[in-house]
């Protein structure tokens, strides 16, 4: 897409370089190169305007808005391929490359995805955490509220049924799979739209005839799909050359989807050989039961999250901010189709519990850490971040795989570091994790190359993870269907981490005697929310991948 520019000098090809010491999450503080402000001045232009056009409280997704859509992102990639980066320094150029997969994310939506034309799933109009949807899905909040806050609510309601009739004239490509997602998604949706209309009565009886417009609209939606489904091609995935040229050309992965699917096969094998070791080794153990009351679920978890802040701290293993710290309003994470209002309270008896639950509620350190150090310190790092380009939120899922690496890398981190010695049974958990996200790749390369249904990418995952997940299982429903509609979520556990663990091994090898764990980890925090091959040329100079992608 853009014609690979000259090296900036002899070096960036030549052996890894010394590593200075940097301070932990530190910001760049040179002076700008010449041309770096009109790549920012561009990138906030690009920022404003991904976001579609709204008409009278609607998303405007028709033929026509996105064909102007598309053509004026093509010359925000005309303008962005006329700046010549080649002489700025590795950290700026670096983030040329986060704007240019940004763009490249935004194109292959319009190429590629086209969601508001092939996936009814897109047309959510509640965010209750379905994947990908449409610009202005609806937060509903807790009743009762302001009356200014009330009336916009009830604006963006009353919206809903002119948003969901668009929705049936652009959707002239839609796919069996995504359709019968969708079909699942609205009724979760009519059941939260009754219940609002429930609650209204009684607390905002201004929202009482919005809240049941929408559910009407809902309900009319899912007829429509449950009427037209049977006929709709039964793939929903990309094909394998697009899925290749995303994870090349958007998230940055130098990897093929075959070389993908070998190293997933390989941890898989891993996972479970080193599960059974552990199994084996713990015969005589029993496994712990799960907490029953979210009151010992509250206390078990302040107990898991400061043990683990006071480990990684006390190890020196990596620079956790005062910031990073249990929250006791946090609770369970609640699927969203488990935010059905039909279906029962998570501590009802008798407990149900998904296959996360299972883990976390015996005992949720190896998940903590995946959550904690990993993802909740990946947010307020961020939100703390006031670089121009890399402090501001990625677009496309670009930094997937740079967040799910990290936060998976931190749970079998806990069994080398020594965290786990002494809880054999926790060691068991954590590994059974492990093969359960090595067995997310497999689907998800069958699902985006149109070899394998939802159904049956939903069958391997529940069949290969060894303990824990039956038929039907809110964790499986949430991650076949999201790996199906986010191209790269499924494999980014695993390949994050991989590409984690290459750069670990580039920097020691380069450092020696040197090297330090905890700097290492603080410098790759510090790089930011992007793409680990863009890490990777930033801590060593070694440009040899990313050259590669700039076509």
């Amino acid at each position: 897409m853009t014609r690979m520019l000259r090296l900036a000098a002899a070096l960036l090809t030549g052996p890894l370089l010394p590593f200075a010491s940097a301070p932990a999450f530190a910001q760049t503080v040179a002076p700008a190169p010449s041309g770096y402000d009109a790549l920012v001045t561009l990138y906030k232009e690009f920022r404003a305007f991904v976001p579609p056009a709204m008409v009278k409280g609607v998303p405007d997704y028709s033929p026509a808005a996105m064909a102007r859509h598309y053509a004026e992102l093509q010359r925000f990639q005309a303008r962005l391929k006329a700046i010549d980066d080649s002489g700025w320094p590795i950290a700026q150029r670096v983030d040329y490359m986060v704007v240019l997969a940004e763009m490249r994310g935004a194109e292959f939506q319009h190429r590629v995805m086209e969601p508001w034309k092939r996936d009814p799933a897109f047309y959510s109009t509640t965010n209750l955490g379905f994947g990908p949807k449409m610009h202005g899905a609806i937060a509903l909040p807790k009743l009762p509220i302001g009356k200014a806050e009330a009336a916009a609510l009830a604006a963006r309601l009353n919206a809903v049924p002119e948003a969901l009739r668009q929705a049936r004239v652009n959707l002239t490509d839609a796919r069996g799979d995504l359709a019968r997602l969708a079909i699942q998604q609205k009724q979760v949706e009519i059941n939260v739209y009754g219940e609002l209309a429930e609650q209204a009565g009684r607390l905002q009886p201004s929202l009482v005839a919005p809240a049941k417009r929408a559910q009407a609209a809902a309900a009319s939606f899912k007829a429509w799909l449950e009427s037209i489904e049977a006929a709709l091609p039964a793939h929903g995935g990309v094909g394998k050359d697009n899925y290749a040229w995303y994870l090349r050309n958007v998230l940055l992965l130098p990897y093929t989807p075959d070389e993908v699917g070998v190293i997933g096969e390989r941890e898989y094998q891993r996972q479970v050989a080193f599960l059974k070791i552990e199994e084996h080794r713990n015969r005589g153990i029993a496994m712990p039961e799960p907490v029953q009351t979210r009151a010992e679920f509250d206390a078990k978890r302040k107990v898991e999250d400061e043990d683990l802040l006071r480990f990684l701290r006390d190890g020196d293993w990596v620079t956790i901010p005062d910031y990073v710290k249990h929250d006791p309003e946090e609770g369970p994470y609640v699927f969203p189709f488990e935010k059905d209002p039909s279906k029962p309270g998570l501590f009802d008896p008798p407990l149900n519990l998904h296959f996360f639950f299972q883990a976390e509620f015996r005992d949720g350190r190896p998940l903590r850490a995946h959550n904690l150090p990993g993802h909740a310190f990946d947010s307020l790092q961020a939100a703390r971040d006031t670089r121009q380009i890399r402090g501001g939120q990625r677009l496309f899922f670009v930094n997937g795989l740079r967040n799910e690496g990290w936060a998976f890398y931190l749970e079998e981190f806990l069994i080398q570091a020594g965290m786990l010695e002494d809880k054999p049974k926790t060691r068991e958990i954590d590994y059974i994790l492990g093969a359960k996200r090595a067995a997310r790749v497999l689907p998800e390369l069958k699902m985006q190359a149109n070899e394998w249904t939802w159904a049956q990418a939903n069958a391997s995952l529940i069949a290969r993870t060894p303990k824990w997940m039956k038929p039907g299982d809110a964790v499986a429903q949430f991650d076949i269907e999201l790996y199906l509609r986010q191209p790269g979520y499924g494999i980014g556990y695993y390949m994050g981490k991989v590409e984690l663990e290459k750069l670990l091994a580039d920097v020691a090898m380069a450092e020696g005697d040197r090297f330090d764990i905890k700097s290492f980890h603080d410098r790759f925090r510090a790089a930011g929310s992007i793409p680990i091959s863009l890490i990777r040329w930033e801590m060593t100079g070694r440009d040899d991948e990313i050259r590669t992608m700039r076509n």
